[in-house]
């Protein structure tokens, strides 16, 4: 009788040898046992090494952070040097502020022409005063005075007359003239002129021009001017009286916008037209702008001053024709300014006193400051306005 098989055993498997354990797979079979036994270890260990890996390539992947702008600290702005204020001085000719330096200048005359063929002549506009009178045959002639203004050419340059000298005394100023009358130069010791006669001193104070004939191309300059007044002891500061002076006062309607001034003929009809924009005049000889030949621009006027003078007309001494005014005295004046006309009174009580304007309460007339011109008009010549 067959032995009973065990079912737990495989077939034919002797009951007394042992059952096999299961074969492993390959890969566990070849697991160490430290592995085994630490297994619980080396999961947390991998998750940190894979964090700080993928940490790793999550940083080196990163944007590269973006440099700082570097902000410039503002440095404090320094505070300006300030510019000390000129300390300007008025001037004694005209009146206006101007440098001490050129205040202190000497007061220079010049005698310039006023003939057809001297015309346009050179630096009138820069003149802070001008006499306009009568020298003979009805020709009109200029004496200039400059103070800080310097132009490069004046002239053309003529004669003296008797009654330039008395205008030059008032300001105590040298005299430049070519020659002049035998009465005037009979004057010049006795009244003791500063005189400098260009056909004395000839150049290079004076010099002629090729651009027109002579006697109507006698020139000088201010610093020719200069030069002479130096090497002569008269280049000092001025010292005369000076006019008194008043601000501005445009009028807001002229009451007198128009001058008309008649010398004696056509070619020496004088117009002053009145600017309201510059509080000034325009001034026009003959019908046309009066042009100062160094800047090409017609000559304007701050002050118009009309006096009316006794004059007669004669011989001189050496038997020329001559005009007589008599400057030591008084009459009627016309002062325009603003626009308007104050009426009064012109009086000088000696050649070297100078000439005072009066209105008709006998005050003394304030000018405006700027530029002066004295038209010396003979009693009875018309003067419309």
């Amino acid at each position: 009788m067959k032995a009973e098989q065990n079912p737990d055993q495989p077939a034919n498997t002797p009951d007394d040898q042992p059952i096999p354990e299961p074969k492993l797979s390959a890969p566990a079979a070849h697991r160490p046992a430290w592995f085994k036994h630490n297994l619980k270890w080396l999961i947390p260990v991998c998750l940190i090494v894979t964090a700080i890996v993928v940490g790793g390539v999550i940083y080196a992947l990163r944007p590269a952070p973006t440099a700082p702008v570097a902000t410039a600290t503002p440095s404090p702005t320094p505070s300006p040097t300030p510019v000390p204020t000129p300390v300007l001085k008025a001037s004694p000719l005209t009146g206006e502020l101007i440098d001490p330096a050129l205040a202190d200048r000497a007061i220079r005359s010049i005698i310039v022409e006023n003939h057809p063929d001297a015309r346009p002549q050179s630096g009138l506009s820069d003149a802070g005063v001008v006499y306009e009178a009568l020298a003979e045959g009805g020709i009109t002639r200029f004496q200039t005075f400059f103070l800080d203004k310097q132009p490069k050419a004046i002239g053309p340059v003529r004669s003296l007359r008797p009654y330039f000298i008395d205008w030059g005394l008032e300001f105590n100023a040298p005299v430049a003239h070519a020659g002049g009358s035998s009465n005037a130069l009979d004057l010049v010791k006795p009244l003791g002129l500063k005189d400098i006669n260009a056909l004395i001193v000839g150049p290079p104070t004076f010099y002629r021009t090729s651009d027109r004939y002579a006697p109507h191309n006698l020139y000088t300059s201010s610093s020719l001017m200069d030069a002479l007044l130096t090497a002569r002891g008269w280049n000092v500061p001025a010292n005369f009286t000076v006019s008194p002076r008043k601000a501005d006062a445009p009028a807001q309607t002229p009451s007198h916008p128009a001058i008309h001034i008649n010398f004696s003929y056509n070619g020496y009809q004088v117009d002053y037209t009145y600017v309201a924009a510059s509080n000034d005049y325009a001034r026009n000889l003959a019908g046309a702008p009066h042009i100062d030949r160094n800047t090409g621009t017609q000559i304007h006027v701050k002050n118009v001053i009309v006096e009316y003078m006794p004059t007669t007309y004669g011989t001189s001494t050496s038997g020329a024709q001559a005009t007589f005014m008599q400057t030591v005295g008084s009459g009627k004046a016309l002062v325009f300014m603003d626009g308007g006309v104050i009426g009064g009174t012109w009086s000088k009580t000696s050649h070297n006193a100078r000439t005072t304007l009066t209105d008709a309460a006998g005050a003394e007339i304030p000018l405006n400051v700027g530029n002066t011109w004295y038209s010396i008009v003979p009693i009875g010549n018309l003067v419309s306005y």
